[in-house]
């Protein structure tokens, strides 16, 4: 199972030594794991030689597996909490890619993806607004603090959702992912209602200058995003 002499060698020599390095990590990975987990493991590789998962499929599910369990062993985790009874998460592989075999997205830095969430969820707020106010007659009703609060708590709010987005494979990350996602928009909604407040240093920005904002903000995020080469947002 975990022999990194067990070599079924594809026709692309990158992809032959890469399986390779994955097949000795993997071996090391495993002896790192508890007897109980060793034990979900082993198990795991019988119904997935059941349902006729080839070796060099099995070597890229396993590396990203051992790797989580190991993270989580620490926590008094075991694999079982994590996936699932061994059936399963066997049916679960069969029909679905691990993150591993998807190419998992590398994330930039959080200073990059919070930028590109603020000019996103800002320039989308401001932008619509000043839409709004332009094709339905209505008196304009963003001011200068709302719109600066659009970009600031807009940003904080799509980095948490992109941190937070389920992994392919890892059960609990769809709960988790419902709860950051209610509770950044119930915050985003609470403290946009701050920046309506009337204030002499708060004015309304007429709609034509909100659709220009808006328009100038979400050209930036996609000139950035290539320019920075920003990845693991949400859009």
């Amino acid at each position: 199972m975990f022999n990194k002499n067990n070599k079924e060698a594809p026709e692309q020599p990158d992809k032959a030594a890469e399986l390779l390095a994955k097949k000795e990590e993997n071996t090391k990975l495993y002896e790192q794991l508890t007897n109980k987990n060793r034990e979900y493991m082993v198990k795991l590789n019988r119904s997935l030689d059941d349902h006729g998962v080839p070796e060099e499929r099995k070597t890229i599910i396993y590396n990203d597996m051992l790797k989580n369990i190991i993270k989580q062993q620490s926590q008094h985790l075991t694999a079982r909490r994590i996936y699932g009874t061994v059936t399963d998460q066997a049916n679960y592989l069969t029909e679905n890619q691990t993150a591993g075999e998807q190419g998992e997205t590398v994330r930039s830095e959080t200073w990059k993806i919070y930028l590109d969430g603020a000019l996103t969820a800002g320039g989308a707020y401001t932008g619509i607004t000043g839409l709004i106010s332009l094709f339905t007659d209505q008196a304009a009703t963003m001011r200068l603090f709302m719109a600066f609060l659009a970009f600031a708590i807009g940003g904080l709010a799509l980095m948490v959702i992109a941190k937070y987005a389920p992994v392919p494979g890892q059960k609990g990350g769809f709960l988790k992912y419902i709860l950051a996602t209610s509770g950044v928009m119930i915050g985003f909604v609470l403290l946009m209602t701050l920046g309506a407040f009337p204030s002499s240093i708060n004015p309304v920005l007429s709609p034509t200058i909100s659709v220009i904002i808006g328009v100038v903000a979400i050209g930036a995020k996609i000139y950035l995003k290539r320019r920075l080469s920003i990845q693991g947002t949400l859009f």
